[in-house]
Formats: structure tokens, C-alpha cells, sequence
């Protein structure tokens, strides 16, 4: 599980490079004559123009919208799955002491709220360290707003990070160049990448070497551990010596395709995206600095969660070592990663974490208890995130309104 999980996150690249590359494409050959058919083609689909009001952009991000018909199906079906699942374990754990542990955080909801609010802050900020210098003066509060309205609509369908990661880049407009923005995002990305491969092998160790575990847990805690640790060293190896693996695939593509404007309009952005790639490749030497400050983010992010899980089972009852939440928010990772494409991850962080939660002799409830406070914090980040998004939209719509008239 940890092995797909680091893996998908890693995949990320790749679909930021076709966004890129996309994109591009869109915003150099979509001429003024072409705009009507752009807009005409997203309204088809039922997408506005978001934050940047750009058809042009956001037709590179068609095939992936949230409210398109196959991607409504199974956001659909895997939250009537996840709702299933979801009842049937607040059953088994007992609903009557699921709703007391509910009761008596109370008011402590708003001190989770909080720490949770500084676990977007440290992310927003490595996001930030990854821009050039000079284009930092775009501020906290647009990185923050743009990272916010990402991730509450990859949280609420299927296509996860597909939809979460692009939307972050058209948030931010054209405050930045669409280059550094996707680079940056693409370089801090990769480190909460590497950084949740850490995290995860230290809670199997610590599980491993301060718990009793059947036979069958022990194996399969050891498989995860190798697995993901052979992921890191990978994603390393290869950052190190430079695989440029999507520059490589777009050029194998360009010689598959014998002919055409496809095969032309690829072979143009090959030095767009390789140029990416470096930026990727070299932060780390060329910048060390930022480099150290973008991983003690990242640190601080875990940390953080850590934090919130103790703090979060002591306010309903229970008096968990700090090795023990260290432990189940390894897990948590795990489950937010392998499982983005679940809604809101309903049912399915509840069964991680009560499974987890029973093995290591607080019972169910207790993991079934602290999934459902996770998600109703979650639901509070995610509100926000979609004013934000509904915000943007309604700006770029009265800039749309008098080119309308033109």
C-alpha cells in the first residue's frame, strides 16, 4: 500500500509537465478568432473560467474537471462505497460510544481547527521558498488562497491531485509565470514526496520495535518498510542523475507519430519541458538554502500532525503515548495518499485507523472517533477552499462580461 501510494504521488510530475505543456500550446495557438470555439468547447463541459479567466488555460484542463460525466460516476460511487463502509464500522465500533468521544471534545474542536490551519501555513510557505526570489512578492495570502480551493476539490472527487494540483496553478492567475508556478509547485511537491516516504518508514520501524504484532502485521509492516524505501531511493537516484523521464516519453512520442500538427506542436515544447525539468533537477544545488528551508517545512508539517492526533485523543478520553501518535499519522499518510481518489477518503480513513487504533489496544472507536473529528475539520478547510474558488470565479466572470460585448 505504501509502495502505490508513494508512487501516485510521484506520478505527480508527469501530470504537471502535460498541464505545462498543454497549456502553452493552448496560450500561443488559440488565437483571437479561436476564443469562441475555447470558450463554447469548456461550456460544453460546464467549466467557467476560473481565477485567471483564460479559456485558453483552462481547456488544458477539460478532460480532467470534476463535473465531467465519467468522473461524476465514480465520484459517485465511491462515496455511496465509502458511506457503506463508513456506517458499518461506526456500527461495529458503537455508535453510542462514537457520539460520546464526539461530545467531549466540544470546544477543543477549535484548538484542533488551529493546529490544523498551521499544517496549510508550513506548506504554502515551502511553496513559496520554491518561486524565484523575485517572484515571491506575490504574497502568503494568494499561495495560501490557491492551495486552499486545489485541494477542496481534489478532496471532494475522484480525480484527486489530476484536479487539485492544475487548479492551484490557474488560482494563482497571472500573478505568476505559468513556468515558475508549476515548477515550484512540482519542486515542493517532491519534497513532501520524499518527506512522507521518511515518515512513513519511521512509523513502521517505531511499530515494528515498540509493539507486539502478529506474525502477519510484522510481514507486512516489513514490506511496506523495504518498499518504501526502495521508492525513495529511487525518486533520488533519479533527481540526482537527472531521468528525465517526461522530456523522454514526449520525444518517444514524437517519433511514434509519423506525421501531423500534433507530432509538430509536441516537438515545440520539448525544450519547454526540459527546461522544467532542470529547474527540478538544480534546486537543490543551485539554491541550498532554500533547499534546507523547504525540507524543515515539510518536517514541520508531520510534526504538526502528530501534534493534532495526540492533542485530539487526549480531548476525547484517551491517553495515547507520544509514539503512538507518531505511528498513526504515518498510517494517515499512507491513507492520504493511496486513497485520493476516495471522497473526502470516507470509510476508508476510518477502517485504516480503527484497524490501526484496535491493533495497538485502544479499540476501534478510538480510530473510527478520530477519523470522523479529521473529517469534519477537513469539511471546515474544504468550505473555505470553495469560497475562495467561488470568489475567483465570479471576478473572472465580470472581466469576461465586457469582452462579451466586444
Amino acid at each position: 500500500m505504501s509502495t502505490q501510494g508513494c508512487v501516485r504521488s510521484q506520478g505527480f510530475s508527469a501530470g504537471v509537465v502535460y498541464v505545462v505543456v498543454e497549456t502553452t500550446h493552448r496560450n500561443s495557438e488559440v488565437g483571437k478568432d479561436e476564443e469562441p470555439r475555447a470558450k463554447s468547447h469548456c461550456q460544453s463541459r460546464r467549466i467557467t473560467p476560473v481565477a485567471s479567466g483564460s479559456y485558453s488555460l483552462l481547456l488544458a484542463l477539460c478532460p480532467f474537471h470534476p463535473l465531467e460525466n465519467r468522473t461524476r460516476l465514480l465520484t459517485f460511487i465511491s462515496l455511496v462505497a465509502g458511506l457503506a463502509l463508513f456506517v458499518y464500522l461506526v456500527k461495529q465500533a458503537g455508535p453510542s460510544e462514537v457520539l460520546t468521544r464526539v461530545r467531549a471534545l466540544g470546544s477543543g474542536f477549535f484548538l484542533i481547527l488551529a493546529i490544523s490551519s498551521l499544517r496549510y501555513l508550513v506548506r504554502t510557505l515551502a511553496w513559496m521558498r520554491c518561486l524565484k526570489p523575485e517572484e515571491r512578492d506575490i504574497g502568503f495570502g494568494l499561495l495560501w488562497r490557491a492551495r486552499l480551493a486545489g485541494e477542496a476539490i481534489g478532496d471532494l472527487t475522484t480525480a484527486g491531485p489530476l484536479v487539485a494540483e492544475p487548479l492551484k496553478v490557474i488560482a494563482l492567475g497571472r500573478k505568476v509565470s505559468l513556468a515558475s508556478s508549476i515548477s515550484s509547485l512540482a519542486v515542493e511537491n517532491l519534497a513532501y514526496l520524499i518527506s512522507s516516504c521518511l515518515m512513513v518508514m519511521a512509523g513502521a520501524l517505531l511499530l515494528l520495535a515498540s509493539f507486539g504484532l502478529s506474525q502477519s502485521l510484522r510481514v507486512a509492516s516489513l514490506g511496506a518498510l523495504l518498499a518504501v524505501l526502495m521508492v525513495m531511493v529511487l525518486t533520488i537516484v533519479g533527481v540526482k542523475r537527472r531521468w528525465a523521464v517526461a522530456s523522454s516519453l514526449a520525444a518517444l512520442a514524437s517519433r511514434l507519430i509519423k506525421s501531423g500538427r500534433f507530432k509538430q506542436w509536441l516537438e515545440s515544447r520539448l525544450d519547454r519541458v526540459r527546461e522544467l525539468e532542470a529547474y527540478v533537477f538544480d534546486f537543490h544545488a543551485r539554491r541550498p538554502g532554500d533547499f534546507f528551508i523547504v525540507a524543515l517545512f515539510e518536517l514541520s508539517f508531520h510534526i504538526i500532525g502528530v501534534v493534532e492526533i495526540y492533542l485530539t485523543l487526549h480531548l476525547i478520553g484517551y491517553a495515547p503515548a507520544p509514539a503512538l501518535a507518531f505511528i498513526l499519522e504515518s498510517v494517515n499518510r499512507v491513507i492520504n495518499i493511496v486513497f485520493a481518489f476516495v471522497p473526502v477518503m470516507i470509510g476508508v480513513d476510518e477502517a485504516g485507523t480503527g484497524l490501526l487504533t484496535q491493533t495497538l489496544g485502544l479499540g476501534t472507536a478510538a480510530g473510527v472517533t478520530l477519523a470522523i473529528i479529521r473529517k469534519a475539520r477537513m469539511f471546515v478547510w474544504i468550505g473555505l477552499g470553495l469560497v475562495f474558488l467561488a470568489s475567483k470565479e465570479a471576478a473572472a466572470r465580470e472581466r469576461v462580461k465586457p469582452e462579451s460585448r466586444v
